[in-house]
């Protein structure tokens, strides 16, 4: 089976119900940010895949979930008939959150993304996220609407991951100053 199919060359895509939309329909764009998304997750398994002296399996497998969840939530947004209770999924991420928190030291002040590579593509995916869920406030679409949750709890555990990265491998977090 050939990658290319040619249906998409004048603009137009199908989502999963068959109906015919324009690739810049924000729906689409809804779906491709989600994809950048998961592309960014991952370069951060990457990234930790390829630290020599540090384990991060535990963290891998966290990604590789989040990881499956936004395939989930793309294909909702196209349409599929498949279920992802956004809700559920959010109390998952504030358990797996607090687990975090519970070993990082108390945050008092803001910090600068960065530290090790690992954690700044951490920083980075988060403000991906950031996006994305500002996407779906602005359309204002019901459906979009539901997922919200989700980002807004996956963008707080991307970042507690990135400070817990840089505590792994003994990067310093930079204080912000004003």
């Amino acid at each position: 089976m050939a990658i290319y199919t040619r249906t998409g060359d004048l603009g137009n895509t199908s989502l999963a119900t068959g109906q015919k939309v324009s690739k810049a329909s924000a729906v689409v764009e809804f779906i491709g940010l989600m994809d950048e998304m998961n592309s960014v997750i991952g370069i951060c398994v990457s990234n930790l895949e390829s630290e020599p002296s540090v384990d991060f399996t535990e963290e891998i497998e966290v990604l590789e979930s989040i990881q499956m969840d936004i395939f989930v939530v793309g294909a909702v947004a196209a349409g599929a008939k498949m279920k992802f209770n956004a809700g559920a999924q959010a109390a998952n991420i504030e358990k797996t959150i607090d687990d975090y928190e519970k070993l990082l030291p108390k945050l008092t002040n803001f910090i600068l993304p960065g530290g090790a590579a690992s954690a700044a593509h951490f920083h980075h995916a988060r403000t991906v996220v950031r996006r994305i869920e500002r996407h779906a406030v602005a359309l204002k679409s019901q459906s979009l609407m539901s997922f919200i949750p989700y980002l807004n709890r996956l963008s707080d555990l991307l970042f507690v991951m990135a400070r817990f990265v840089n505590l792994k491998m003994k990067n310093p977090e930079t204080i912000w100053k004003a």
